[in-house]
């Protein structure tokens, strides 16, 4: 049997027996090394597998590797999001690391340096290391070697792990792959810690929702067995939680869950009939949302109660049947327009009020219909009415009738174009031809003169104004001439108005027949006349044309039988010399004409300064005015209003006096309009205010409590600042309530400042008093902005009421107005009243209060509180 011979090994390349014991000495270390790293790996995972706070897994992995490596120290660090390094374990026999804090700068270079890099980081000698700033934990922890690895999670890095030796040593592959596994187990382990956090947080927060949801919430496995029911399902169908849950759902107090779910669709939302436990039903909503597949198949659904929605929209639709109802038989119509202004529905009341059925302007443009003249000014108003949503517009148009006539239509639209329940243009309209016809007639009436058909004073004086800017501008002179008919009293008195007006009628075409095309000529009232001659500087043209009028007036007149002769003088003032206003120009004419009648009549006269005497007397009066309140020269008169129906006394006006030493009682007149112009009627207005409210607590307290007093209002008070509060102030002194007080303003005033007139107004009105406008058809408004100013009645001027008697037209005017101010629910007072046959004729037409020397002329307060004893 040949020799065995015994197997022969080198370890490590050496041959040598000592060499070879150590060689294998070190592998039995290192088995017995990675033997020990194992059971350190599977007892930290056996401790993260037990679901506990990922911190004390942290505090365990440190505590493994500091035995298992044997080291001194194991740090774990966590990089917060916000970039901050925090110490979340650090376990070892170096006490020096809990005995000192002011680790934070050298723990964030190395973690930070450890992330960069991505590999372990290993250094054998600190002393020699200059990748991170390391003295800290060189000198005062005394740490001669280490490593570190980066700790992973499934979504970034959590931080890194740290071993430390206080004595110099060569950390192995073995090692650093033993502290990797370490620290990718507890990257596992936070990572999962934070995603059942994540689920904790959430799944509390959907049982909160759940459990305050006002909405019933129902959870059903695919079987239809109840797993979730919260709180407002309990109340919605009177079951309780533990009655239903992990048993079928009742089919009757849900059928169309059930039905839904065993259609097998996908997510929907339904309208259904549910059914309480004690066989009420209620309308609801169901939302089914199905999670998951297969075994792990269920449903939720969200229902929610719409008993309240469905009767909401039950009243919606009675109402809207309601308002087609309202507007198929209303006076107006109503149609809705797109956002191109185009018909989309028009309402049955169309056809009676345009001609036109709804088919025929389906689709139609509405800008189609209207006027050529009127067209661009409602293509700008509509199209930025239906491009600004919400916003509201109003405009008058003419719109094409299906019978080929212009009819006005007021029209009032909204952009609800953004509104769910309308999205269209609403326009509402209605058919004011006749109004727009009586406007234009009163236009007429306010601008043209009633018996000759000529411009009036006010229309005069525009064409006036414009000859004067046209004359500055072109440097052209024009001429005013003022005409007054001589003896024309002899002919009404002696003939009858009837006669006069036709003469004056007749006179009228001579004047128009005698003038230019260009020039103007007017009737200011009675027998007087205004001519406004353009673009003349002749003084011989002038004159020229004044003998053509005389000429034209010396031819006898045939009027109603009888054959008639009449003269005129004429006043003659040239812009700029005698004037360069209207005022100056009429006043400079007038001086003119009354030179012409003391020279004899039927005869023209130029303005000279010799005629300026008279502006010298107004000089005098106006220094006197200045001075007249205060030495007590102003009184207040007073003059009954009557009861229309019977001569009883229901009010008093106020009516201003002035006793100027050496000439009496001077008539307003003479002075209220200087006092305007020179701004005395202010304080002066104010006076008279305190003074007739004081009067009229004194005639209060002495019996006559249902007495109201009227004051007269000019411009310059209505613009004076706190007006309103210096009227309540008079009123609440003498307590007298605010309805006691009417003030009466004038048109020509009331239309100086319309906007701040109307301010003004419904101030007072607000507070109670009384506003009625005088002198009511003299003036340029008439009834254009009757409509718009808040009064309460209108006193009908007395030339008018003079005429009642015997001319037709004077008649039918008042007959008018005060049938007119009636429908507006306005009182009508008559001014003026001087005969019994004015009287019955007013008292007849219903007027309401009447005024004049028939019925008493005004009064000082003594003699008026003796009248007042008297009549009562």
């Amino acid at each position: 049997m040949a020799e065995q011979k015994q197997p022969f090994h080198l370890i490590g390349g050496a041959a040598d027996p000592k060499a070879a014991a150590a060689e294998l000495a070190r592998l039995r270390a290192e088995i017995e090394a990675r033997n020990k790293q194992e059971t350190a790996i599977a007892e930290l995972g056996q401790a993260a597998l037990t679901g506990v706070d990922p911190y004390i897994v942290v505090g365990q992995a440190c505590a493994l590797v500091e035995m298992t490596l044997g080291i001194d120290h194991c740090r774990a660090l966590e990089i917060t999001p916000g970039g901050r390094v925090v110490v979340r374990a650090s376990l070892g026999s170096n006490a020096t690391f809990n005995q000192c804090n002011r680790d934070d700068e050298e723990n964030e270079a190395i973690s930070m340096y450890i992330v960069v890099a991505g590999n372990p980081v290993a250094f054998t000698d600190l002393e020699t290391e200059d990748r991170f700033k390391c003295s800290h934990l060189r000198d005062f922890h005394h740490v001669k070697s280490g490593v570190g690895v980066m700790i992973p999670t499934g979504s970034g890095v959590f931080g890194a792990i740290l071993a430390y030796s206080s004595t110099q040593r060569d950390f192995e592959d073995y090692e650093i792959a033993f502290l990797k596994s370490v620290a990718n187990l507890v990257g596992e382990t936070v990572e999962r810690g934070r995603v059942e956090q994540a689920r904790r947080r959430s799944e509390s927060r959907f049982q909160q929702l759940i459990a305050s949801t006002l909405e019933a919430v129902i959870t059903l496995d695919r079987s239809t067995n109840v797993i979730e029911w919260n709180p407002q399902a309990e109340a919605t169908f009177g079951i309780r939680t533990r009655e239903v849950v992990g048993k079928p759902i009742p089919r009757d107090i849900l059928p169309a869950l059930l039905d839904a779910i065993a259609s097998g669709l996908p997510r929907r939302r339904i309208e259904s009939i549910a059914r309480r436990t004690d066989g009420e039903e209620l309308p609801v909503e169901i939302i089914i949302d199905p999670v998951g597949t297969g075994e792990e198949q269920s449903y939720t659904a969200f229902i929610r109660d719409i008993s309240e929605r469905k009767r909401a929209q039950f009243e919606l639709e009675q109402r809207e049947q309601r308002f087609r109802a309202l507007v198929e038989k209303s006076w107006s119509g109503v149609a809705l327009l797109d956002a191109d202004l185009a018909f989309t529905y028009v309402g049955s009341s169309t056809q009676r009020l345009l001609g036109y059925n709804d088919r025929e302007l389906m689709q139609t443009s509405f800008l189609g219909y209207i006027h050529p003249r009127d067209r661009q000014a409602a293509r700008e108003t509509f199209s930025d009415l239906a491009a600004t949503p919400n916003k509201e517009a109003h405009a008058e148009l003419r719109f094409l009738h299906k019978n080929g006539t212009w009819i006005w239509l007021e029209a009032f639209g909204q952009n609800l174009l953004n509104d769910p329940s309308v999205r269209a243009v609403v326009v509402n309209y209605r058919d004011i031809t006749q109004r727009k016809a009586t406007e234009k007639q009163l236009e007429y009436q306010a601008y043209y003169d009633a018996l000759t058909g000529l411009p009036n004073r006010l229309l005069f004086r525009d064409r006036v104004v414009n000859a004067i800017a046209q004359a500055k501008r072109h440097r052209r002179g024009i001429a005013v001439m003022y005409l007054d008919l001589d003896h024309f009293k002899l002919v009404n008195d002696g003939l009858g108005h009837s006669v006069g007006d036709s003469l004056l009628s007749e006179v009228a075409a001579r004047l128009q027949g005698s003038i230019r095309a260009s020039d103007t000529i007017s009737r200011l009232g009675g027998d007087e006349f205004t001519i406004l001659l353009n673009d003349t500087n002749s003084t011989e043209a002038i004159f020229g044309i004044a003998r053509k009028i005389l000429q034209s007036l010396s031819k006898p007149f045939r009027v109603n039988g009888h054959e008639l002769f009449i003269t005129a003088s004429i006043g003659i003032s040239l812009f700029p010399a005698d004037g360069d206003d209207v005022e100056t120009l009429l006043k400079s004419a007038d001086s003119a004409m009354y030179r012409a009648k003391e020279l004899g009549r039927n005869q023209a006269q130029l303005f000279t300064a010799s005629m300026n005497e008279k502006y010298v007397r107004r000089l005098a009066v106006e220094q006197s005015l200045h001075h007249a309140m205060e030495r007590q020269e102003l009184e207040v008169y007073y003059q009954p209003i009557y009861e229309g129906s019977g001569r009883r006394i229901v009010a008093l006006e106020a009516l201003l006096r002035w006793n100027e030493p050496g000439r009496g009682v001077v008539e307003p007149v003479e002075f209220i309009h200087l006092a305007e112009e020179t701004g005395l009627i202010v304080p002066i207005g104010e006076w008279v205010i305190r003074r007739s409210c004081a009067q009229l607590r004194e005639w209060h307290d002495a019996g006559f409590s249902d007495l109201r007093m009227n004051v007269n209002i000019s411009a310059p008070q209505l613009q004076q600042p706190n007006f309103a509060g210096k009227v309540t102030n008079a009123l609440s002194e003498n307590k007298l309530a605010a309805g006691m007080l009417q003030l009466e303003i004038t048109e020509s005033v009331a239309v100086q400042n319309i906007d701040l007139t109307m301010q003004v107004l419904r101030e007072m009105r607000r507070q109670g008093i009384g506003i009625a406008i005088d002198d009511f058809g003299t003036g340029q408004s008439s009834l254009i902005y009757l409509k718009r100013f808040p009064i309460d009645a209108i006193k009908i001027d007395q030339a008018f009421v003079r005429d009642v008697i015997g001319e037709e037209s004077a008649a039918a005017i008042v007959s008018y107005i005060i049938n007119l101010a009636h429908m507006l629910r306005l009182e009508v007072i008559a001014e003026g009243v001087e005969s019994e046959e004015q009287y019955e004729f007013l008292k007849k037409q219903g007027c309401d209060r009447m005024q004049g020397y028939l019925l008493s002329k005004p009064m000082p307060a003594a003699k008026t509180r003796e009248f007042l004893t008297k009549s009562s």
